[in-house]
């Protein structure tokens, strides 16, 4: 089992990849790259409105400030990347530069996971709703002695797992997340579930 193709997936899209883009990703000299997109706020303004929106940043605020600021983490790290008055080759002002991305970076994936939050119940009421159609799907289809395909639920098992990692990747990614892409998740994901449960056998 450790070593199936399945596990393999879970590795790249949970751990592999969020790894690698917290890592690199910083590195990139344009700061706009890790700022908010207008177009994302102008979305969840127009989805949640104001005054949702305006919660949402303020318990974005709360949460980067309890567990980033007052446990010291961003000083301590802008501390130790200070420009140094010693010539380093640029050394300094690299690690300087991806400190300061890589918190505005951690900024923007607490918002994003706070906006999303928004959408979870949502999600999850129809998920659960199209789990238990495909199961009740099966059964009709078991009754009737129809035949099922493994591959099936095989493919739709490996798209669940791809919906998540995509939705995970995504948090950090530095493209505008509108809102309506967690609308999206929700209906494939549906339909994915919907298909697994059907052709479980």
């Amino acid at each position: 089992m450790a070593g199936s193709r399945f596990v393999g997936h879970i590795k790249m899209w949970f751990f592999f990849v969020p790894l690698l883009s917290v890592a690199l990703m910083p590195a990139l000299p344009d700061p706009s790259l890790f700022a908010i997109p207008d177009a994302e706020a102008e979305s969840v303004v127009a989805s949640l409105g104001e005054a949702r929106t305006a919660d949402a940043i303020d318990a974005t605020n709360r949460t980067f400030k309890r567990y980033f600021v007052e446990t010291g983490l961003v000083e301590a790290s802008m501390e130790s990347t200070n420009d140094s008055q010693i010539e380093d080759g640029g050394v300094a002002n690299f690690a300087s530069r991806w400190v300061h991305n890589f918190w505005r970076l951690v900024y923007r994936m607490v918002y994003r996971l706070t906006v999303m939050k928004y959408w979870l119940l949502g999600a999850l009421v129809f998920g659960i709703a199209m789990f238990i159609d495909g199961t009740v799907r099966r059964k009709v289809r078991a009754a009737a002695a129809g035949y099922v395909s493994p591959l099936s639920f095989h493919l739709a098992g490996h798209g669940i797992l791809l919906v998540f990692g995509v939705t995970f990747t995504v948090l950090i990614a530095p493209v505008p997340l509108l809102a309506p892409y967690w609308l999206a998740i929700a209906g494939c994901l549906g339909a994915l579930l919907w298909k697994a449960a059907s052709s479980y056998q």
